[in-house]
């Protein structure tokens, strides 16, 4: 397509040169007016994506860290023995007979409680990190500079769930006070930046590794 100058044009007689000027200009100025409209937008939906994928990247992070804390033995004890272990408050129905070695419902050569070997009290045996309560000392951390959250793990006995019931109500927060043959554990990512943003515990994750001796 072939252009014409703003000279040709003002000889031809179609228009003067400043009227081309000025629909220039007022052309430069629609233009850059739905530019400054646009672009608030264009920032909002790319902080809105930033936040969201910091928030896929936390719960990507809380769910590996479940994964590797149920990689590991139930109790400190069953790095030791791979045994049904005894507990102070559990139901009855769990219960391993002492005398015969089994659980109602084992079989000769299944596993067993001949050690007669007791769940530990909750927290970390000298650091280790080869059962599931290790964790609760540690606090992972995930630091740059544009993100900085911690990932925390608290974990509880709770009451064992009944083998016949159809529903169960989980008490939050747990308050068993003795071992029992159920674990709670909660993973929760706490935000140190724009926690006004994301929420102070934006992920949380629930895991509820039951039966007791659980070995790796």
């Amino acid at each position: 397509m072939m252009s014409m100058s703003p000279k040709i044009l003002e000889e031809s007689g179609c228009c003067d040169e400043k009227s081309i000027y000025a629909d220039r200009t007022y052309l430069s100025m629609v233009i850059i007016a739905i530019a400054f409209s646009v672009l608030p937008k264009i920032l909002q939906l790319s902080i809105k994506s930033s936040t969201t994928s910091l928030k896929e990247e936390a719960m990507f992070n809380a769910v590996a860290y479940v994964g590797l804390i149920k990689s590991t033995a139930w109790d400190e004890e069953n790095t030791k023995v791979d045994d049904i272990l005894l507990v102070t408050s559990g139901n009855s129905v769990y219960d391993c007979n002492e005398t015969s070695g089994y659980r109602a419902g084992g079989m000769k050569g299944s596993r067993n409680c001949f050690h007669k070997k007791y769940a530990s009290v909750l927290g970390s045996d000298s650091n280790d990190l080869d059962d599931m309560d290790d964790f609760i000392t540690l606090n992972a951390k995930n630091s740059s500079s544009s993100r900085d959250y911690n990932l925390s793990v608290t974990e509880n006995y709770i009451d064992d769930i009944t083998l016949n019931a159809t529903q169960y109500t989980i008490v939050y927060p747990p308050n068993a006070t003795d071992t029992t043959n159920t674990k709670f554990i909660t993973v929760t990512v706490q935000a140190n930046k724009k926690g006004n943003v994301l929420g102070n515990s934006f992920v949380k994750i629930l895991l509820l590794p039951k039966i007791s001796g659980k070995s790796k």
